[in-house]
């Protein structure tokens, strides 16, 4: 994106420079321009180049509305800037709205001895540069896979981190203190949250890219691995809730107990082993047989305790079967229409 952003600035400001009349005696603003509209998407790039160029239109038409009332002044950058600043909270002009009081200022005190001129280069540059910016974004677009699949792998880390945290905390002799269930808690939100933003990013990169089409499978496969881990994700917190609320040192009842414990955690450490070993979508066989049999293993034991003839602890202890039956499941298929609509 760098060297695309500097080929574009460089192009743009060549043609300012041999741009005719007064506009190339400011040949600097064209290459501001194609900087403005670089972005990491072909929609990003037009978005940013639209929104961009209104802006600095508006903040021209405040100067030069100021200017021909008030004549540069402190009064009137005063004005200017103030006006401006209320237009650039425009929702349209998204976080492109800065161009406005910024534009204002520049017409207001640099253009006042020939504004028509100065406008027309300030404006008129600026959108040939960011249709330069537009144009070798479209030729060499990004589509920024890589970083979406280390956001991906990080956040598996993270949850095998926290489900062998959790099996850890089952493996002792009496249940944790809730204190001692928060030192077990690993850091997943920062982590999805870093996923979806980069799998939203891919998504809006892929749109009106020329690339798409070459690495379409492997767009479709990331989708669906991180669908799937995402779905582990929350069923594993879901788990982690539930087992600081009812597996906690102080309750009258726990959920499992010291008989049912042993088992809960060797079916979480099998389940840590399978998340680790797949991509989401798929996962080696003999590692996802061994957690559905440490998972049977641990239903039969309830079974056979009853929970001690709990219905509400048979109930729980069901839950957490429940949640990490569902981790093992084959995660939906993502739709094309997902991926590219």
């Amino acid at each position: 994106m760098a060297l695309t952003a500097a080929a574009a600035g460089a192009i743009a400001f060549w043609v300012g420079v041999t741009f005719p009349g007064p506009a190339g005696e400011f040949p600097y603003y064209a290459p501001l321009g194609a900087v403005v509209a670089m972005s990491s998407t072909v929609m990003g790039s037009v978005r940013r180049s639209v929104q961009s160029i209104l802006s600095i239109w508006l903040g021209s038409a405040i100067a030069l509305a100021t200017a021909a009332v008030l004549g540069p002044s402190p009064a009137a950058v005063a004005l200017v800037i103030g006006v401006g600043m209320l237009a650039a909270n425009a929702r349209w002009l998204d976080d492109m709205g800065h161009w406005v009081p910024t534009a204002a200022v520049f017409v207001l005190i640099i253009g006042t001895a020939d504004p028509v001129a100065f406008v027309s280069a300030f404006g008129g540059l600026t959108l040939i540069g960011a249709s330069i910016g537009v144009v070798t974004t479209v030729l060499f677009p990004q589509l920024p896979l890589a970083p979406a699949e280390r956001a991906m792998g990080d956040l598996r880390e993270e949850v095998v981190t926290q489900l062998r945290g959790l099996a850890h905390a089952l493996q002792g002799e009496t249940p944790p203190t809730k204190t001692q269930w928060s030192e077990y808690r690993a850091q997943m939100d920062p982590m999805l949250h870093r996923m979806r933003a980069d799998r939203q990013l891919v998504l809006e990169a892929a749109r009106a890219n020329r690339r798409q089409a070459h690495h379409r499978s492997r767009l479709t496969r990331q989708l669906e691995q991180e669908r799937s881990l995402e779905k582990v994700c929350f069923l594993v917190e879901e788990l982690t809730q539930l087992l600081e609320d009812e597996e906690r040192a102080g309750n009258d009842l726990v959920a499992l107990g010291p008989q049912l414990r042993p088992h809960a955690a060797q079916a979480l450490l099998a389940l840590a082993d399978l998340v680790r070993s797949g991509d989401g979508r798929v996962a080696d066989a003999a590692v996802k047989a061994d957690a559905q049999e440490a998972l049977s293993e641990l239903v039969d034991q309830i079974h056979e305790m009853h929970v001690r003839d709990s219905e509400d602890g048979f109930f729980t202890a069901g839950s957490i079967v429940t949640n990490i039956r569902r981790c093992l499941e084959t995660p939906r298929p993502v739709s094309e229409d997902e991926v590219y609509g």
